[in-house]
């Protein structure tokens, strides 16, 4: 009896022991929960405190002054890639060619803005203003040249050398907006952005047509550099170093500090040569998750100038106008589209962004391109179809192909400010400015491919079946952001929430 109440009792204190030691892993495990939840939320609040203790930096007013700089800046290039079209024939009785081969310059164009992606890490090494205020004056100084070519290999050279000094102010307005607006603000700021880059194409033609009907086409490249000089003027004045400590300044700062300076001050320097990695925009697309976004990017601007390019080609036959300046309106249609298009997804950006916080409790990059995938992959498509099928068979008159025009490049512009934030929200830390310069290099090879081929198409296949051709890339493109969203913070490494 005695042994098995010694039995009984010890049952009952293993048995006590056990549920003690199960309940103390339990309440560790719920605790250790618990701390991990509350070290994410001070992880994510000490993100928002560091963000807002870089973007509050500038005033409001300030804000909208930089943001309107980088804006102009964006609307030049590309209005010069486009404003010649007009002249395309004039141009080429001028150097003895065809209008085939001053054509291929814009293709030629079109790379070259692809490769100034260069200048995305050298800002984020030397400062944004620096590189700012270098390829605008290049950029000013090869549109001169431009206006003042004798021959074709001079107009050849001389335009590559625009595109490419002029197209480093999409990246470097994005990397500008990257700092000083929250990602929850930053949509909008980057459709104004936006704004500028798309707007310049549709307007250049028109204000190409304008010279030419009057005057020679050499103004519109010395017209285009006087703009240029106003906004370097601006620039020097007024735009602000947006990443003041950067690589260079902590360079100089070093430099400076060693003792040997010291004791001579006439040692010290104001520049310090610092290598930097040229080829990262590159390299950025080793990232899953960056290479969709580029793909879709790739269908959009694809898409743009198949649309941009041959308008006056198609329309001019089809509807009997002789005149360039009445073929050049056309371009208004998808320039109001374009314009509406940047500030309207800009803000619906930003609105899903606010709206996926809500829900989730922090950030998720790609919670971004949610808004866009019903003009991405419905209607963009469709007003381009209806755009090509209403030339080729001549139904609908003016309308139809006018408001095909206007919805087509909305629904572009609601996607572009989108792409750009999100390359910039997803992979800032880790690659910096090379994320959107990456997605600017492949999307303007896209342009490249799309303004040298769709003559071609036109004439083998029709404008139907071209502007089907390119609806279907679109279509692709709208794929590649549905397994982003889907999947794209997987491919970011799995993380819990957002990386700045």
């Amino acid at each position: 009896m005695v042994y098995q109440h010694f039995c009984h009792k010890r049952s009952r204190l293993h048995f006590s022991l056990g549920r003690n030691v199960i309940n103390s892993s339990r309440t560790i495990r719920m605790s250790e929960r618990d701390m991990a939840s509350k070290e994410q939320s001070i992880e994510y609040s000490e993100d928002v405190v560091n963000e807002n203790a870089t973007t509050d930096v500038f005033s409001d007013a300030r804000k909208n002054a930089v943001v309107a700089i980088c804006s102009a800046a964006c609307f030049l290039t590309p209005m010069a890639g486009l404003a010649f079209l007009p002249a395309v024939p004039t141009i080429a009785r001028r150097f003895h060619t065809t209008s085939s081969m001053i054509n291929i310059s814009n293709a030629v164009y079109n790379v070259c803005m692809g490769l100034s992606c260069f200048w995305a890490p050298f800002s984020d090494t030397y400062g944004r203003k620096p590189a700012f205020l270098i390829c605008m004056f290049f950029c000013v100084l090869s549109t001169v040249l431009v206006g003042c070519s004798q021959n074709l290999a001079m107009f050849f050279i001389f335009r590559a050398t625009t595109a490419f000094f002029g197209t480093a102010f999409f990246t470097i307005g994005a990397q500008v907006i990257g700092d000083i607006y929250p990602p929850e603000k930053r949509g909008g700021a980057m459709g104004w952005n936006i704004a500028g880059s798309q707007i310049g194409p549709p307007l250049g033609p028109t204000f190409g047509a304008i010279i030419v009907t009057y005057s020679s086409w050499r103004l519109i490249f010395y017209i285009l550099a006087i703009l240029g000089g106003i906004m370097f003027v601006l620039g020097f004045f007024f735009l602000p170093e947006t990443k003041p400590n950067n690589r260079h300044v902590a360079a100089v700062r070093d430099f400076n500090a060693r003792p040997e300076v010291l004791a001579d001050p006439s040692k010290k320097r104001r520049f310090v040569f610092l290598p930097f990695n040229f080829v990262r925009p590159i390299t950025s697309l080793k990232y899953p998750s960056l290479i969709l976004a580029g793909i879709a990017s790739m269908a959009l601007m694809y898409n743009m100038y198949s649309l941009l390019t041959p308008i006056r080609l198609v329309v001019d036959p089809r509807f009997g106008i002789t005149v360039p300046l009445y073929g050049g309106l056309f371009y208004l249609a998808p320039g109001m589209g374009y314009l509406v298009g940047s500030l309207m997804g800009g803000k619906l950006s930003d609105y899903q962004v606010r709206k996926s916080i809500q829900k989730r409790g922090r950030r998720v990059p790609e919670d971004r391109l949610r808004i866009t995938l019903v003009f991405f992959g419905v209607f963009s498509p469709a007003s381009m179809i209806a755009y090509g099928w209403s030339i080729q068979t001549r139904k609908g008159g003016y309308a139809l192909p006018v408001i095909s025009m206007f919805l087509n490049g909305l629904c572009q512009t609601c996607v572009f400010p989108t792409i750009n934030s999100y390359c910039i929200d997803s992979m800032a830390v880790e690659i910096g400015g090379g994320a959107v310069g990456g997605n600017y290099m492949i999307r303007f090879f896209a342009s490249a491919v799309g303004s040298a081929t769709c003559l071609q198409a036109i004439n083998n296949v029709g404008i139907g079946w071209t502007s089907t051709i390119s609806a279907a890339v679109l279509v692709v493109g709208a794929i590649a952001t549905v397994v982003l969203v889907l999947y794209g913070e997987r491919m970011r490494g799995g993380a819990a929430r957002s990386t700045m």
